[in-house]
């Protein structure tokens, strides 16, 4: 079950999707980034996030259940 769904009412930051990506909840983190991206779309740090989490959620569908 993922923590964070794009309609929540939050606020989306670079410290929120870390600290989600560090606690191991990647897919929230992934989801982040990408909406963090549509602002930024020239950003490549933050696009290379974006690339890694993706190659990490497929090979283990990064995700922690419960919470």
């Amino acid at each position: 079950m993922n923590i964070v769904k794009a309609g929540d009412d939050i606020f989306f930051t670079m410290t929120m999707a870390e600290i989600l990506e560090k606690q191991g909840y990647l897919e929230d983190a992934l989801m982040i980034y990408k909406i963090l991206s549509n602002g930024s779309p020239d950003d490549e740090a933050l696009a290379g996030r974006i690339t890694r989490l993706k190659g990490l959620a497929e090979k283990g569908r990064g995700r922690k259940t419960g919470a």
